[in-house]
């Protein structure tokens, strides 16, 4: 099984937690209390997960996720949990996905190498605080709705998509500029050239708004017109490092 980790606790976290008194009794509700109980007592753990951001009464007093590292891979039929010893040397362990429990919380970095197992892997997790996500098989795709679950937390700060395209459940590509909104506080993005998505006007202007800090794309065209888009980020994004790379 996975390991347990509870991770340091900031001094910060400590003060705030220690001040959260559970209530006793159901909040006032259109749900009879007896249901509301039952909820509580009966949800799963994702479930619980939402139902504790809903409302102080549905926190549990024992945490409803595994804590399973500082980063994650996924590479073919292997799921790799990466966590520091208190001397700060990596320690790395293998486990195969039906070893995993259905409440991992995911922090830190998640590295998809292969997608065989990312549907069964997503399905384990309770919750994702990322700060990095990487792609890093070519010609991937993933749904939109994982995307939207990954970057949950809001606090992602890289996001490597490589050549990876997001759908919709009906087939159809979500353009760059709509992945943005899920990732206010990224800071690094990378993308691969794909000639299904185009670095559009809106995206462009997405990035200009945004804290972004660094950009870079990969395998463009030779005759892809980079001066004109180089001179509107000067202009209205003077810090931003931007890298181009051509075939």
């Amino acid at each position: 099984m996975a390991t347990v980790r509870t991770g340091k606790i900031s001094a910060d976290i400590l003060q705030i937690t220690s001040t959260i008194t559970i209530p006793k009794w159901p909040p006032k509700s259109d749900f009879p209390a007896d249901i509301l109980k039952y909820m509580k007592k009966n949800a799963t753990e994702k479930q619980a997960f939402k139902l504790m951001k809903a409302n102080k009464y549905f926190i549990r007093e024992k945490c409803p996720f595994v804590y399973f590292g500082d980063g994650v891979s996924l590479i073919q039929n292997l799921v790799l949990q990466l966590l520091y010893t208190p001397s700060n040397a990596p320690n790395v362990t293998k486990y195969k996905i039906e070893e995993l429990p259905n409440n991992l919380g995911i922090c830190g970095t998640l590295n998809i190498r292969h997608e065989n197992i990312f549907s069964q892997f997503i399905s384990k997790c309770v919750i994702f605080d990322l700060k990095c996500l990487i792609f890093m098989n070519s010609n991937e795709k993933i749904s939109y709705d994982d995307f939207k679950v990954l970057t949950s937390s809001g606090r992602l700060e890289t996001l490597d998509l490589g050549e990876t395209i997001v759908t919709s459940n009906n087939g159809e590509i979500i353009p760059y500029e709509s992945l943005l909104d899920h990732t206010p506080a990224l800071r690094y993005l990378y993308l691969e050239y794909n000639q299904y998505l185009q670095l559009s006007q809106k995206f462009i202007d997405k990035i200009c708004a945004s804290n972004l800090k660094v950009l870079k794309v990969c395998q463009l065209p030779k005759k892809f017109e980079r001066k004109a888009l180089l001179a509107k980020m000067a202009k209205k994004k003077p810090n931003l490092r931007v890298y181009f790379s051509f075939k």
